[in-house]
């Protein structure tokens, strides 16, 4: 019998997935903060070490070149302010509320949440292929 997938395993596995789902969702529109039409990356608004609990939303994650993303320190001024262009000022509001909500609350992934997750992303990926 297979032993199951640790939590981390699953999180790093739905990791990759979701990634590529946002390269495949974003591609053919600019980068969200310096608008470039470069190679995009999986890019969080708020960044996974502080907000774990967004790691894995829709409206968190945009395509972002890997300048941007990865050497560009104030990256979050331009992404910010084209993040409502992106997904309408409801959404930019509901991702605010949900920020806020993990840093008073905090989150935890369930073994199942995850699995579910991957199962969903292999499918969208699938989709978009």
């Amino acid at each position: 019998m297979r032993k199951p997938k640790t939590l981390p395993k699953l999180k790093a596995e739905l990791q990759l997935l979701f990634n590529n789902y946002i390269r495949l969702r974003d591609k053919g529109k600019p980068c969200i903060s310096c608008l470039q039409g470069k190679p995009l990356q999986a890019g969080h608004y708020f960044p996974v070490q502080g907000y774990d609990g967004l790691r894995f939303d829709e409206d968190n994650v945009h395509g972002e070149c890997a300048t941007c993303n990865c050497f560009d320190s104030s990256h979050l001024i331009w992404y910010g302010k084209h993040l409502e262009d992106r997904i309408g000022e409801q959404r930019l509001l509901g991702l605010n509320l949900r920020a806020g909500q993990y840093k008073m609350n905090g989150y935890k992934w369930s073994r199942s949440e995850l699995i579910e997750m991957i199962a969903e992303y292999k499918r969208k990926i699938k989709e978009l292929s």
